[in-house]
């Protein structure tokens, strides 16, 4: 037989979809607690599954126009302008995609040419390096200061000719750190000094504890910033798959006809479902991120007197631990915890070098069983 392109042969599998298939396979001594998956607990807001229940009954199921039906695209415009007051022209600026994972990959598709260069910062969400490695470029990656905050000083540094593009993820998988407003600053700044796109995946904007601005709020970089967003985190809509883009014109025109070609568009029930989500009741998204902020606590004061370092995360519903070093039996931080403490985590090198001595956790259980993780680690 033939051989594959040689561009999978840089893929790795993901690190949290195996370390939830070890879980799944359990711990001879004690149940596995897992905090792995990066999917919310709540389920999606009845209002919303009553939108799609709707939108399928009125027989809303073909195909809908590629960008996504106007109706969305108007909202996703309305409520962004809302939010951080950038208004995007939904007919022209706005493009609805399968989830915002999709929108990602399409998006590096049309910037990235073989040998191209994309910076990343440490520790950063672990498929950023697979999608630029499939596109055929290269990541550049800024190591992160010791407590896992992003290193701007480091920034210009890594720029060369071949630099496309800074794509930052705000706030933060896997630390739940938030970019502040100087930081921001200063990555706009950078890349129009340099003529480089600027890509931010926010797709954890609603859920942080702290304030959080919008990279779109830099008037200055309007014309080389694309937004990656969807509802998968803010409205536990994970499985409905529908992201959106949001960008100059001439981008979103380019990435349009990747999407034509690929997905045609995105499903039709899940769009009425999101038009839904953006339009009703706001009060389901703020109970989540509360419930999400007292569980960090809970789980950050028992801890706070323990062997195991908790960098307490500003958003998203993650958090990295560091560990000890560990006896030399185990390949890893997370397989050492699973191990030891029947606790599944993600290992934290594959977020980056900088990340080695760390583990994420995923916050998606209820405080009585993040409790019983404390107590685990306390023993």
């Amino acid at each position: 037989m033939k051989s594959f392109s040689k561009r999978i042969e840089k893929l790795v599998p993901s690190a949290s979809m195996s370390m939830a298939e070890k879980a799944r396979e359990g711990n001879a001594t004690q149940e596995i607690i897992d905090l792995t998956w990066g999917q919310p607990d709540f389920d999606t807001p009845v209002h919303i599954k009553q939108a799609a229940y709707d939108a399928i009954s009125a027989g809303k199921n073909g195909y809908t126009p590629a960008p996504g039906i106007p109706e969305l695209r108007e909202a996703i415009s309305n409520f962004h302008a809302s939010q951080y007051r950038t208004v995007y022209d939904p007919s022209s600026e706005v493009l609805v995609t399968p989830g915002a994972k999709q929108g990602l990959m399409y998006l590096l598709q049309l910037l990235i040419d073989p040998g191209d260069e994309v910076i990343l910062f440490e520790p950063c969400w672990l498929s950023y390096r697979d999608m630029v490695f499939f596109n055929q470029g290269i990541p550049r990656f800024i190591p992160a200061n010791n407590d896992l905050s992003p290193d701007l000083n480091a920034l210009e540094n890594v720029i060369s000719p071949r630099t496309k593009a800074i794509l930052i993820n705000n706030p933060v998988n896997p630390s739940g750190y938030v970019f502040s407003d100087e930081e921001l600053d200063s990555i706009a700044g950078i890349a129009e000094k340099y003529n480089l796109y600027v890509i931010a995946d926010e797709i954890y904007d609603r859920i942080v504890f702290t304030g959080f601005v919008s990279l779109s709020e830099f008037k200055n970089i309007r014309e080389r910033l694309i937004i990656v967003n969807g509802f998968s985190k803010a409205y536990a809509m994970t499985g409905w798959r529908i992201g959106y883009l949001l960008g100059p014109a001439r981008v979103i025109s380019k990435v349009n006809l990747i999407h034509q070609h690929t997905a045609t568009c995105a499903s039709a029930p899940s769009q009425y479902a999101a038009i839904a989500a953006l339009t009703g009741d706001q009060g389901v998204v703020d109970h989540m991120v509360i419930t999400y902020k007292k569980r960090r606590d809970v789980f950050a004061d028992a801890l706070e007197y323990s062997t195991f370092n908790l960098i307490k995360p500003q958003g998203t519903f993650y958090s990295m631990l560091e560990i000890p070093e560990t006896l030399p039996k185990y390949a890893s931080k997370s397989d050492f915890l699973l191990s030891e403490y029947g606790i599944a985590t993600v290992n934290g090198i594959s977020y980056g070098e900088s990340a080695k001595n760390y583990v994420r956790l995923s916050l998606t259980k209820d405080a009585e069983i993040l409790m019983q993780v404390a107590d685990r680690l306390l023993d």
